[in-house]
């Protein structure tokens, strides 16, 4: 993998991965950043080409939620599936 190809791209159902979520706070004009970590249940593809992934279905493997992501909060694949 180049290191110029986001990694994003290689994600598939399955894979367990490190997202950034970013807060802002009106009151103390603060940005935190903190991590968590999913596994994808769908990857949806983009209009213009939709084997390039624009969005993912994951599960919060820490509460269960499951929601719709931007594809370039992932940061790293972390457990690729078995598949």
């Amino acid at each position: 993998m180049s290191s110029a190809t986001p990694e994003f791209l290689f994600v598939k159902p399955g894979d367990y991965v490190a997202i950034k979520n970013e807060e802002n706070y009106q009151n103390n004009k603060e940005k935190t950043k903190n991590y968590w970590v999913g596994q994808v249940i769908a990857c949806i593809g983009g209009a213009r080409n939709p084997s390039s992934w624009t969005l993912f279905q994951v599960a919060n493997i820490d509460n269960g939620e499951i929601t719709i992501i931007n594809a370039d909060v992932v940061r790293k694949i972390l457990k690729p599936s078995e598949s």
